[in-house]
């Protein structure tokens, strides 16, 4: 088996929150922010690479207009003021798209033409086939990963609660 390159997530990560904050794309269309004019929307973080460059990624425009994608600008989690590991004071919470997209500690904003011009868009955060030959692969012919499928961990179990196994297994459905 061919070792594939790039963070090792093993099986993935999953979390669970309930964010409060302004929806994106009202803020784009109080500024008048649309469509034809734009493609992009910028993030970028406070935090800094050991290089001193900040963390960024971006969406297309569409995603952040549209009512439906539940964009946030989110300062709440859980109903209390996010805690710093989670982005305080303010961050992207993009549902549905890859958690690169959802950026902490948010500096700045940017309306594009173009996507961020950050490494973690442009070089990392890419889906290519097992039989990539990575000493010729060129990063920039790949799109940056946007959509995310439904990722989950469904419990049923309340503490103090014993799991029997039936013939070593558990079923799950």
């Amino acid at each position: 088996v061919k070792k594939l390159k790039g963070l090792s997530w093993n099986v993935g990560a999953v979390g669970n929150a309930a964010w409060t904050g302004a929806r994106l794309c009202d803020i784009l269309a109080d500024l008048g922010i649309n469509e034809d004019d734009w493609d992009h929307v910028q993030f970028e973080g406070f935090d800094l690479d050991p290089s001193g460059v900040p963390y960024g990624a971006s969406i297309p425009i569409a995603r952040a207009l549209d009512p439906r994608a539940d964009v946030l600008l989110a300062y709440e989690m859980n109903g209390e003021t996010i805690p710093r590991d989670h982005g305080y004071p303010i961050r992207a919470i993009v549902p549905g798209v890859v958690g690169a997209r959802n950026v902490k500690w948010l500096a700045k904003i940017v309306i594009s033409k173009e996507e961020s011009p950050s490494q973690f868009q442009r070089g990392d955060y890419k889906g290519f086939s097992p039989s990539t030959d990575w000493d010729t692969v060129d990063f920039s012919k790949s799109p940056a990963i946007q959509d995310m499928p439904v990722i989950s961990a469904i419990c049923n179990i309340v503490p103090g609660e014993t799991v029997e196994l039936k013939d070593g297994k558990l079923n799950v459905k």
